[in-house]
């Protein structure tokens, strides 16, 4: 089981209106829609809104826009939304929405994040990826446990300093790294790598269309068709993002 970001495509809604519009349009792919398992479901539950740091931007012009999706918007007895920061919303009609701004703050981050990773690496002796560990475990499984290869790989400095970063909150450096080998991630082309970061930095893993098509990132080409439909999208298209289980 496993959560995961859906962008929702909807005709011109009222965000008082939004959470029953969504309700109706990802009916179709809940798995409870069938008695014996929904054989196109993709989800059994879902919520209004994403992580933090990752709310859609709005063009200046429009903040405050009452067609916004916000706290202020959205009756809290149909979706309890947090607050949010200057010129973020939940989502709205594409043409309120600033996507070139949320591929510039993910590309703005990205770069920080690297920057970081330099400043850690000049503190701590240089460090082996964890598959490194797994292949001296393979070779000799008796002798070398996977659990004595995978501490030997967390017992490293320079991914000790970034699990306990990760732990403390570190504007660069979050949860994720306590799942992912920092060593590899940072062994990854760095530009290769940015215009990935940048790929996702409006889409979901998941799209449900206007037309009621659902595709996700396991589709080839997923990420391009994605970002170039939702540019596409008209003005007064309403886009939102959904977290989702499965």
């Amino acid at each position: 089981m496993t959560k995961f970001i859906t962008t929702v495509c909807l005709p011109p809604t009222k965000p008082r209106k939004l959470p029953e519009a969504v309700a109706a349009a990802m009916a179709p792919y809940d798995h409870n829609l069938t008695d014996d398992w929904n054989p196109v479901g993709e989800w059994d539950w879902w919520a209004l809104g994403a992580g933090p740091g990752s709310a859609y931007l709005v063009l200046p012009a429009h903040d405050g826009d009452r067609r916004l999706v916000t706290p202020a918007t959205v009756p809290r007895r149909k979706a309890d939304l947090a607050p949010l920061g200057p010129l973020e919303c939940y989502g709205g009609p594409r043409g309120l929405l600033d996507f070139d701004a949320m591929r510039r703050r993910t590309a703005h981050r990205y770069d920080a994040l690297w920057a970081a990773w330099d400043e850690l690496t000049a503190l701590h002796p240089p460090a082996r990826p964890l598959t490194d560990f797994v292949a001296r475990h393979e070779s000799d499984p008796d002798g070398y446990p996977l659990a004595d290869a995978k501490r030997e790989h967390l017992l490293q400095p320079l991914v000790q300093d970034v699990a306990q970063r990760a732990v403390a909150g570190d504007p660069h450096f979050d949860m994720s790294f306590l799942r992912t080998d920092p060593i590899a991630y940072f062994a990854q082309e760095h530009d290769g790598a940015r215009q990935e970061a940048v790929r996702c930095a409006v889409p979901g893993f998941a799209l449900l269309a206007l037309d009621g098509t659902w595709t996700d990132a396991q589709t080839d080409g997923y990420w391009d068709r994605t970002n170039s439909y939702l540019d596409d999208l008209p003005a007064e298209a309403v886009v939102v993002d959904l977290l989702c289980h499965c």
